[in-house]
């Protein structure tokens, strides 16, 4: 296998925090460049999105995952080139658009918010042809746990499907993604958000209040949750073979709990990296059945800023961090 050297330059530019805390504590450091080993690629980055995960790390609120060692690098999701090919990688060339998600296992160890990057290729696969690559970093995480969640709901054409939080990052990416396979996509989220939701082939939206949902009842075959609320009355908005999937870590004791009880089931579903899920995901996008929603952009140096606006939560799609 031919390796292809790292031309780009012998220093990067990387965001690190040295300890836990608010947003402030992330600092951007220059860093040396990495280099391809075996079975991997570097990548110029083009942009990363800052999700959920990545604030709760930083805020020392998932020790569990990330360990206590520090500094800690941050972000999981990437859009770029391909600038070097290592040993033992095919399907890849310099030059090469691509996207992919380190995996959850990956926090607080390795990080995407730098101007390059070293990942294994199984990581990354070829970005959609139709979007710039700044808009496509939106996607990677959100879409593949959008993919991942409404395969285990096994939602297909026909199916009615409930979407709590459909104008977040995986919300507004399970909406069209579910619309692309002819599910009946009926919505909850808050009055503000109807124009975008409507805009993504939603057809209902219902208000966050519980007390709103009785007309609901039995009426679905499978629920997303990306909000961990309200889940018991949620499920009862299920048929008595339906499902639901949270993807909340605030939905883990509900889904243990539910295993136990007749009628519907609740599953918290982790994402996992998965080269099929881009694939299939890459398709529609240029298929133009699924497209980022982005709510705003900040440039690396102001990443905590990137963080800030994430943790004051209801936005509608993803924040970015530009790199390019």
């Amino acid at each position: 296998m031919t390796t292809h050297p790292n031309t780009v330059g012998s220093t990067i530019v990387a965001a690190q925090y040295k300890r836990f805390g608010s947003a402030e504590v992330l600092s951007v450091i220059d860093g040396p460049a990495p280099s391809a080993g075996p079975g991997e690629l570097v990548i110029k980055v083009a942009a990363i999105s800052v999700n959920r995960i990545d604030t709760s790390a930083r805020a020392g609120q998932s020790k569990f995952m990330t360990g206590r060692h520090l500094p800690q690098p941050t972000g999981l999701d990437f859009s770029g080139e391909v600038t070097e090919v290592g040993q033992q990688v095919a399907g890849f060339s310099p030059g090469q658009r691509v996207w992919g998600f380190l995996g959850t296992d990956q926090l607080g160890k390795h990080g995407t918010a730098a101007t390059q990057i070293a990942v294994s290729a199984d990581l990354a696969a070829p970005a959609p042809a139709s979007h710039e690559l700044t808009d496509l970093a939106a996607l990677p995480l959100v879409s593949v746990t959008a993919w991942q969640a409404l395969e285990e709901l096994k939602v297909r054409e026909g199916s009615r499907l409930l979407v709590v939080g459909g104008a977040g990052g995986v919300g507004s990416a399970a909406v069209q993604v579910a619309r692309a396979r002819g599910a009946i996509v009926d919505t909850i989220s808050s009055a503000p958000h109807e124009a975008l939701l409507q805009q993504l082939g939603a057809e209902s939206r219902f208000d966050p209040d519980p007390a709103q949902w009785s007309g609901l009842t039995g009426h679905y075959d499978a629920v997303l949750d990306t909000t961990g609320q309200s889940l018991w009355a949620l499920r009862r908005t299920l048929a008595r073979t339906g499902r639901m999937v949270t993807t909340s870590p605030a939905g883990i004791a509900a889904s243990v709990i539910s295993k136990i009880l007749p009628g519907p089931s609740i599953v918290f579903l982790s994402v996992k990296p998965s080269r099929t899920a881009l694939d299939q995901v890459a398709a529609l996008v240029d298929a133009g059945l699924l497209n980022p929603v982005i709510r705003a952009r900040f440039p690396l140096g102001e990443i905590a800023q990137a963080h800030a606006l994430v943790e004051t939560g209801h936005g509608e799609g993803k924040v970015l961090v530009d790199i390019s």
